[in-house]
């Protein structure tokens, strides 16, 4: 916690903020970008052909750049729940709670029991929480709209990535996904939740290379470079300049880094 935000907070507002100086140069009808944008034409395609390359080239090696060179600078500024940590107070041998999603997530008897809860309550659920209220209390409290609970033994397929903090239930041909707080804390639930699963389902374990993870990102970031070379319009290359940078760059890099591993119980089935 920083001032009183947490992790996940502190980070949405850093980004608000850029977001907001767009925002005000934007509305500002005097403002540089207005004034290119008056002057904005589609670049002549005939014209333009002849050095396509050179400006393609130059496009992605500066989105590159300046992608990875903020990424960076952003990623030491944020301050976030590590994806390595179990942080104290947010999860018990049993229950786990992700205070950023607003989730709930416990082991009751036989059952696996979760829920999403209003904003509102966060706080008070949070010191309930870490006072030990029972489950029952813990439910009245936040007053959920649905409270799921799904027996271990109807369970048909659980899935999960290792990168993600989510895995993924199948009870009765309906799927739920189940948030925990970070990666780490996913692990921790992860450990007893698959011992509790029925003996039929078998386990699966789907490995990607660093290529066929980072491939179809790459192929977005090859669009949009392609984009922003073709046309002339000063406001949509601000819009690419946005999505490279703070969707595109940041997944792609962590998926050629640290390419997805996905573990999958089911039952009776074959994986591809």
């Amino acid at each position: 916690m920083l001032f009183g935000l947490s992790p996940s907070r502190f980070s949405f507002s850093l980004l608000l903020g850029r977001y907001w100086l767009l925002i005000v140069e934007y509305f500002d009808p005097d403002s540089y970008l207005w004034q290119q944008l008056d002057q904005a034409v589609f670049v002549d395609t005939h014209l333009a052909a002849e050095g396509v390359v050179d400006h393609f080239f130059n496009a992605v090696l500066f989105s590159v750049f300046v992608s990875v060179v903020t990424y960076l600078v952003l990623k030491n500024m944020s301050v976030r729940v590590s994806q390595g940590s179990l942080p104290e107070g947010f999860y018990t041998q049993n229950s786990w709670l992700d205070i950023d999603d607003k989730y709930l997530a416990l082991i009751q008897a036989d059952e696996l029991v979760f829920f999403e809860f209003e904003r509102r309550m966060a706080k008070r659920l949070q010191i309930k929480y870490q006072h030990d209220a029972s489950v029952d209390e813990l439910i009245a409290l936040a007053n959920p709209q649905k409270v799921r609970r799904i027996p271990f033994d109807e369970i048909s397929e659980l899935v999960s990535d290792h990168n993600s903090d989510i895995f993924y239930v199948k009870h009765k041909d309906k799927r739920h996904r189940v948030v925990f707080i970070n990666q780490t804390v996913k692990a921790h639930a992860l450990e007893l939740v698959q011992l509790l699963l029925p003996e039929e389902l078998e386990y699966h374990r789907n490995e990607r290379t660093r290529f066929k993870a980072a491939f179809p990102l790459l192929a977005v970031f090859i669009g949009l470079a392609s984009l922003a070379m073709a046309v002339d319009i000063i406001v949509i290359r601000y819009i690419v300049s946005l999505l490279v940078l703070f969707l595109i760059m940041p997944k792609m890099c962590t998926n050629y880094l640290d390419p997805k591993i996905t573990e999958i119980w089911r039952r009776n089935e074959v994986v591809d």
